[in-house]
């Protein structure tokens, strides 16, 4: 579970990368205006090479992370990790820094784009649910920018949530069934309780799989239903039309579920 969990992390922050176009995203741009403010290039930058620079370290942080962990030393590590931007910036800024700028510069756009996989990997590793959630977080939010995506990324879009799911339900569900493995020790149930977790797994992976593209499918459905006004408009090519698209098609979802639940139920109770 928890190899195949950091995986998901890492395809996750990939596929997030493509399926923001390359643009860079609004904390990104966000960090850039800052060291503007105080008349510094801009040097957080996100493409192909450097998202894999960002995997590579944020991994490799991660594990150190859980090794000084499993001994120990997991807040001294962690605080020193926590202070080292703090320190090296403080360094460049008075030209004290034993780096080059470039290689300075590389080394801070790859830490900040491999912070998911270092929260996320810790939390992995040593079953740590605020650290799980964090990684969450940023997986979702680093590559957030008002770029639209239009159905040529739809099986990025899909694979992004795939993974998504994935990393969260293993990453859970490894922390949960560890605890169960203490209590339900030897016991022959235990097997039987994986098989379940696997098969509802891989059923919600693909039925989610499935909305998502069928929603998706819905905002092309409705540019052929809607007068030619709006399937030309600017605002319905755009992402906030596509996620308007998105919320209507759950909704008319949730109202048919809604129906069908009550016409069951009553059958049940007659």
């Amino acid at each position: 579970m928890q190899v195949l969990a950091t995986a998901a992390l890492a395809a996750c922050v990939w596929l997030g990368f493509v399926v923001s176009a390359g643009a860079d995203s609004l904390l990104t741009q966000a960090l850039n205006v800052v060291l503007g403010l105080f008349g510094l290039d801009a040097i957080f930058v996100a493409s192909a090479e450097t998202v894999a620079g960002g995997i590579m370290l944020g991994l490799l942080l991660g594990g150190v992370l859980v090794l000084a962990d499993e001994r120990g030393y997991g807040y001294w590590v962690g605080g020193t990790l926590a202070l080292l931007p703090f320190l090296l910036s403080w360094l460049s800024l008075t030209g004290r820094s034993p780096l080059a700028p470039e290689p300075l510069h590389a080394l801070a756009n790859f830490g900040w784009l491999g912070l998911p996989l270092l929260a996320g990997t810790f939390g992995i590793w040593r079953n740590s649910l605020p650290t799980i959630a964090i990684g969450a977080v940023l997986v979702l939010v680093q590559p957030l920018n008002l770029v639209g995506n239009d159905v040529s990324a739809i099986f990025a879009i899909l694979g992004f949530i795939f993974c998504f799911m994935l990393y969260i339900e293993l990453a859970y569900g490894h922390l949960r069934y560890a605890r169960l493995a203490r209590i339900m020790n030897y016991s022959g149930e235990f097997g039987s309780v994986l098989n379940w977790f696997g098969m509802m797994l891989l059923l919600t992976l693909g039925f989610t799989t499935l909305l998502t593209a069928a929603a998706f499918g819905f905002h092309d459905l409705l540019g052929n239903v809607l007068p030619p006004r709006f399937h030309n408009s600017i605002e319905f090519n755009t992402i906030y039309g596509r996620a308007l698209s998105v919320m209507v098609f759950f909704a008319l979802w949730a109202i048919a579920q809604t129906i069908f639940s009550r016409q069951f139920l009553a059958r049940q109770v007659e």
